[in-house]
């Protein structure tokens, strides 16, 4: 398959990961699973208003249900190094972990239920080697929305690639792509799969102005 785009140092694919095997190839898995997403239809939004007074159906909303997508790509990528995002609603991703890390958001989300919570964890197997600026378990950095709903802070992603194993970063969820542009900041190489040819535009502009944002 051609890629999307590509430089020296970052790959990206159209497509869905599950059918997909380029990112197969890397060494190291850091990913933010759409959870509650169909694997093959992600998007966003329950019910969206018309602007004439009627609403419409949206698709589930990335982190609320399903963690069928995240599931099935960690089955696909059996025991090498991983980092993986999670909703504390959800049950904890299959495999061995070492750690469980904290995101503090600083503000609440928009999720449903009694409790607002205002964190996610961050799963992560042995290879993760914590930085003399990263020794701390809790991650702190607001969000960063303006690209995508569920878009991680660059500074968060940045202290995290800087903490993986030596290798190749995988994120077969691509999204607006701050894990890749992390990873070519620091002089790494990456690997993305991106199923939304929206994000994969705005991704390879991101890329194509020498990453940085």
């Amino acid at each position: 398959m051609n890629p999307y785009y590509q430089d020296d140092l970052v790959t990206l694919y159209h497509g869905d990961c599950l059918q997909l095997e380029e990112w197969l190839i890397a060494d190291v898995l850091v990913t933010d699973p759409p959870y509650g997403s169909d694997s093959t239809t992600y998007g966003y939004g329950r019910r969206q208003n018309n602007g004439d007074g009627t609403q419409r159906e949206g698709k589930q909303i990335a982190n609320d249900w399903s963690t069928d997508a995240r599931d099935s790509v960690l089955a696909r990528w059996g025991a090498r190094p991983a980092l993986v995002f999670a909703s504390p609603r959800l049950p904890e991703p299959p495999g061995e972990w070492s750690d469980r890390l904290v995101w503090d958001k600083k503000r609440p989300g928009m999720n449903g239920g009694p409790w607002r919570y205002r964190h996610e964890s961050i799963y992560v197997t042995a290879g993760f080697v914590r930085t003399s600026n990263e020794s701390m378990s809790i991650l702190t950095a607001w969000p960063d929305q303006k690209d995508h709903i569920h878009a991680k802070p660059l500074t968060l992603m940045t202290s995290l690639v800087g903490c993986a194993p030596e290798g190749v970063i995988a994120d077969p969820f691509a999204g607006s792509g701050t894990t890749l542009v992390a990873a070519a900041n620091l002089g790494r190489r990456a690997i993305g799969i991106e199923i939304e040819e929206r994000y994969c535009e705005l991704l390879a502009g991101r890329l194509a102005q020498g990453a940085l944002l």
